[in-house]
């Protein structure tokens, strides 16, 4: 049928072999519309976890640029933010599909950097989101990092402000393991120390592996009756487990509570959370395509970005600017 009407546009019908010779050059040209479109760089995008409220506005922020680019994501990370050598498996795998670029928020600092240069031996050009690994930006590797800095000091000063510049504190989820937790304890101690020499820190805690745990050594502190007027929990997890276990003694909301990382939004609106040092992961999202992006144009080079972190509280958590800072919108519009 298809044919016969091919015939009456062009008057009668065509011998058979050149119908089968038009058939065949139609079928190639489908097979190479196809093929353009399956041909668009692939650049995976590898954070610490997925499903939370700091790293999916990551895959938001990635996917807009993408789309506007034509450039495809592969997402995909390690069920549990503390599981490195799943980290390392899927940036080997990437390089392995020769995907066109990787940018990946590492779950750790050290055992980060070999196969981080493994990728750069390759040339594949390389974003690095959320903390420093020690290597120098260079040729094919940037940085793109929260101000860690900007956020410890934020964090100082919302402790002094709480507590009118006298008071004891706890510090808790302390990462030596990770960078940018590393400057943010650094700097909130710093603050602290400058500022408010008033505030006295009755105790520190090393980070655990999972919110759980978290929460037990939040609960063991609290019962060993050590006057506490604030807790500062330097991670996502830290800050989960210690609001847990404040709620646990019944604490929630008589011990301030300031954390960082942004997941528990609920609990900032009603108080059990006094406040929340977010990272903008949209933006360092958008931020890193639009790097790997340059970068595959042949206008990339070394280069490190900090994007200004942001107090989330119960005054501005449901601000047009905290919205677009949880934003999940990396879907597709139809």
């Amino acid at each position: 049928m298809r044919w016969a009407m091919f015939s009456v546009t062009f008057g009668k019908k065509k011998p058979w072999p050149h119908r089968r010779l038009s058939a065949f050059l139609l079928l190639l040209a489908m097979l190479a519309g196809t093929g353009c479109r399956r041909a668009l760089p692939v650049i995976a995008v590898i954070p610490r976890t997925c499903g939370t409220a700091l790293w999916e506005p990551e895959h938001a922020g990635a996917a807009a640029v993408a789309r506007e680019r034509r450039l495809n994501i592969y997402w995909n990370a390690p069920m549990r933010d503390d599981d490195i050598q799943s980290q390392i498996a899927l940036i080997d795998q990437s390089l392995k599909r020769g995907y066109a670029g990787i940018i990946v928020s590492p779950i750790e600092t050290l055992p980060m950097r070999t196969p981080i240069r493994r990728v750069l031996a390759r040339g594949v050009p390389t974003v690095v989101v959320g903390t420093e690994l020690g290597i120098a930006p260079e040729p094919h590797l940037a940085y793109v990092l929260s101000d860690e800095r900007a956020a410890g000091e934020m964090a100082a000063r919302r402790i002094g402000a709480i507590l009118r510049g006298n008071g004891t504190i706890a510090i808790l989820g302390i990462n030596p393991q990770l960078m940018s937790n590393v400057v943010r304890e650094r700097s909130l101690e710093t603050t602290l120390a400058r500022e408010f020499p008033g505030v006295r820190v009755a105790a520190r805690q090393f980070g655990l592996s999972s919110v759980p745990q978290e929460q037990q050594a939040a609960e063991e502190l609290l019962a060993k009756g050590v006057k506490i007027d604030a807790i500062v929990a330097l991670s996502l997890a830290s800050t989960r487990g210690a609001y847990y276990a404040l709620v646990e003694f019944g604490k929630d909301g008589i011990i301030k509570l300031v954390g960082f990382d942004q997941d528990l939004i609920p609990p900032i609106r009603t108080g059990g959370i006094d406040s929340v040092v977010a990272q903008d992961t949209f933006e360092m999202g958008r931020l890193a395509m639009d790097q790997i992006d340059r970068e595959l144009h042949g206008k990339g080079g070394a280069t490190e970005l900090l994007v200004p972190p942001v107090l989330m509280t119960r005054e501005n958590v449901d601000s047009a600017q905290i919205r677009q800072i949880l934003n999940l919108a990396w879907w597709p519009p139809q």
